[in-house]
């Protein structure tokens, strides 16, 4: 039998120690492989093979079969469980083959990372697609690496008064230019304090974990990274408080109107940035504290709707469908008028309907001149909605133009470029992480023992969740989408075994039925945080 050999020669610095590679990036088989030391230079002592390890340097392709788009498997994605399984499956196939073209490409389409005006419209129609490619993200890693800075010798000292913050946390009417905020107290502590000093840019490389070294007065803290991460989560809950009771103790995001509104079911935990706020500056800082975060580890949990975060990441919004999550009355209701007949228009609003409407922070504007004074006629009842769409959308453009330019004097254009909204919020908020303890923690009882059956199946099936079922499920719920969020279990108002549960986003009150199994009580609650999220459709969207 006629065998070929070929030798490979590795000459092995006498400075290296541990593990040695020998071979990779192999493009012909071979049946067998021979190694062994063929020289032991200097009188070499322990010149043995301690030992042979195979280890993958690139990432497996499993492929695609038809048992991803079994109905378990769909049931987290709504839209399709009613195409035909083959179809999904040759569909992927052709969403496989397409990605693999874009990786061919991507390097020659995506700017240098010195870009940094504007967005880069050729990736706008397959951005969606980004997430499946295999080059994406080594591609932003380097372009990270190119922009990346020296970090200062010595870190700024911040003196911290949590305490005096804490105050103002309670009651920010007694200090309207909010100098006790933690937030002041970082933004003027980090301000350059001569000429020779330089602002921060926050791009420096992902290891530098901490930006500056807090002294928290009268508390006995020596900083090495656990007060300079404090000190970012006390920004955060400034300006996002978690606790929808408490008043918010800086002026640059409001709580959406989805928040105020009872009987909206979804995206009730998240602000937007405050259309009658004015400081840039500050907006153009919190935008870089976006971009650092990026950059590392670290974390600012802002809740922003998605409306905001496209914004931010430069893709396309819409009025139907992204600023449903910033005010879903208000779509609602324009969506009303263009749809009613006249008779139902004159009923409802019977010559009171003025061009005008109400921004986010309350303040009521006109639509045209003097459209206080103007009368919406049937006729024209178009023309008032897409004046009143415009102005809604481009509420808050230009503290949102602030924020993104901040976020791009730390982050290379062609990074957001090369990610959806949805990982830009993940990078720089983090996961929204929802354990089964602290959801436990936030969770009362109503006519109902802890120790009852159904109970039990409850937290079995919660369980088994993935942190993101958890996250559909509070959502399901309460109708936010991260903790705290207190949750009231209550019994199910009928008699019906294995049903699918109810829920009063209004009061957080899951009305728990009564279930055979936990494997039936998972499918069912699971089933329901994915498919049974809706605007409540019994709702006036005049009546608010």
């Amino acid at each position: 039998m006629w065998r070929q050999r070929t030798e490979k020669c590795t000459n092995v610095d006498r400075s290296v120690t541990g593990d040695i590679c020998i071979l990779e990036d192999m493009t012909r088989h071979y049946r067998t492989i021979e190694i062994r030391i063929k020289a032991c230079r200097d009188e070499g002592i322990d010149c043995r093979i301690h030992g042979i390890k195979i280890k993958s340097s690139k990432q497996r392709d499993l492929g695609l079969n038809r048992d991803i788009f079994s109905t378990e498997e769909l049931v987290r994605y709504p839209r399709l469980e009613l195409v035909e399984k083959e179809l999904l499956y040759r569909r992927a196939l052709v969403l496989q083959r397409f990605v693999r073209l874009l990786d061919s490409v991507l390097h020659y389409i995506v700017p240098a990372w010195e870009y940094s005006v504007g967005s880069f419209s050729s990736l706008e129609v397959v951005r969606q697609f980004l997430p499946l490619s295999k080059k994406r993200n080594a591609l932003a890693e380097h372009f990270l690496r190119q922009s990346e800075t020296v970090r200062p010798h010595q870190l700024p000292k911040l003196y911290i008064n949590r305490r005096s913050a804490a105050d103002h946390r309670a009651d920010p009417s007694q200090d309207p230019l909010c100098k006790s905020t933690i937030f002041t107290q970082v933004y003027e502590g980090l301000k350059p304090k001569d000429r020779n000093n330089k602002a921060l840019d926050y791009r420096w490389p992902a290891r530098y974990d901490q930006w500056w070294e807090c002294k928290f007065l009268s508390e006995g803290i020596i900083d090495q990274g656990g007060g300079f991460r404090d000190s970012l989560s006390d920004v955060a809950e400034e300006l996002c408080p978690t606790d929808s009771e408490q008043p918010v103790p800086l002026p640059f995001f409001v709580r959406s109107p989805n928040q105020k509104h009872d009987n909206s079911n979804v995206y009730r935990d998240t602000y937007i940035p405050n259309p009658s706020c004015e400081l840039y500056a500050k907006y153009e800082w919190i935008g870089m504290i976006m971009g650092a975060c990026l950059r590392s580890k670290e974390h600012l949990v802002l809740a922003l709707p998605s409306f905001v975060w496209k914004l931010l990441a430069g893709e396309r919004v819409t009025w139907s469908r992204d600023y449903l999550t910033v005010d879903a009355a208000a779509v609602k209701l324009t969506e009303t008028i263009e749809k009613m007949d006249k008779e139902t228009f004159t009923a409802h609003f019977a010559d009171e309907l003025t061009y005008t409407t109400v921004l986010s922070d309350h303040r009521l504007v006109d639509l045209k001149n003097n459209g206080s004074g103007v009368k919406v006629q049937y006729e024209e009842r178009m023309e008032f909605c897409q004046l009143m769409q415009e102005a809604r959308t481009q509420e808050s453009s230009a503290q949102v133009a602030s924020i993104r330019k901040g976020l791009l004097r730390v982050v290379p254009q062609a990074v957001l470029d090369l990610l959806t909204w949805q990982e830009l919020e993940k990078k720089i908020c983090g996961d929204p992480e929802i354990s089964v303890d602290a959801l436990k923690k936030t969770t009362f009882y109503e006519d109902i023992e802890q120790s009852d059956i159904r109970v039990n199946y409850l937290w079995e099936a919660l369980t088994n969740f993935t942190n993101e079922d958890r996250s559909r499920f509070l959502r399901f719920v309460t109708g936010r989408r991260r903790l705290p969020a207190p949750l009231y279990v209550c019994l199910d108002r009928g008699d019906k075994v294995d049903s699918l549960p109810e829920s009063s986003t209004c009061s957080n009150t899951l009305f728990l039925p009564n279930y055979s199994s936990a494997k039936v009580a998972e499918e069912k609650l699971r089933y329901a945080a994915y498919n049974c999220v809706a605007i409540d459709t019994d709702m006036s969207p005049w009546d608010e």
